[in-house]
């Protein structure tokens, strides 16, 4: 199997209702938030695996792919033709095939703090809600109020996501002579075409935790696509962009 090069997408999320991705509560002194939001340097951050794992378990319900009871996901099984999902997200060494390597990679997100909203800023891009849980018969509050941290609605993440091209991505041609989106060869451009297609039932879902309270509703804004050739890194190749513009254009693209 013989590497080509990458995609490169990269775009922003942008926080549309309160985002909690839970870090650890070990060592949390008195005091602080029972349930606080991963950070990094003081600011949250999404993790790619986060995002990865999101985006793959839609696309597994989407096309009804059976979920392995032991793995908690879909995975084809050894000595099986492996289905694209599998291709791009991977699945377990002992049971990868001829298709090669994981595809997909995504790299953990960090705040933008210049398209961030300007009230986020001031407030440190988090927030400390306050829930309790109510007796559903008695409608009284039962046990002690809970604080939960939240990302901010208007916090804006920067997203990097590159797919790994080989030979077997491409029945004809090259990743080199691609020009724009539309021209992608097959099979890569159903399988990079699925990423897109998660990341728009992504943006009618939730992520992280607590969604189905209102948490974690996103939106994908400022689409970026670049082809990056293998022969960029022998310095005889350039990146060339493919495309510019939103989710929904480039789903159609």
């Amino acid at each position: 199997m013989k590497f080509l090069g990458f995609l490169r997408l990269k775009c922003n999320l942008r926080v549309i209702t309160g985002l909690h991705v839970g870090g650890g509560t070990a060592g949390i002194s008195i005091g602080a938030t029972d349930s606080p939001v991963i950070k990094v340097n003081g600011k949250p951050y999404i993790p790619g695996s986060s995002l990865k794992g999101k985006i793959r378990s839609l696309l597994e319900t989407a096309y009804g792919l059976e979920i392995d009871s032991k793995l908690g996901r879909h995975e084809c099984k050894k000595n099986t033709d492996p289905c694209d999902i599998c291709i791009v997200f991977g699945r377990a060494a002992e049971r990868k095939g001829s298709e090669g390597p994981t595809r997909i990679i995504f790299r953990d997100s960090y705040v933008n703090d210049e398209l961030s909203d300007e009230e986020v800023k001031k407030r440190e891009y988090t927030e400390i809600k306050m829930e309790n849980a109510i007796n559903r018969i008695t409608s009284r509050v039962e046990g002690a109020l809970r604080d939960i941290e939240r990302v901010l609605p208007g916090t804006v993440f920067d997203v990097e996501i590159l797919y790994r091209v080989y030979d077997e991505d491409i029945s004809s041609g090259d990743l080199e002579s691609v020009e724009k989106l539309e021209a992608l060869p097959e099979p890569l451009k159903s399988r990079f075409g699925l990423i897109l297609e998660g990341m728009k039932i992504l943006e009618q879902d939730y992520l992280g935790g607590k969604g189905t309270r209102g948490y974690g509703k996103v939106r994908f804004e400022n689409l970026k696509i670049e082809s990056i050739p293998f022969e960029y890194f022998k310095q005889n190749g350039k990146i060339k962009e493919l495309f510019r513009g939103s989710l929904s254009e480039a789903i159609n693209k």
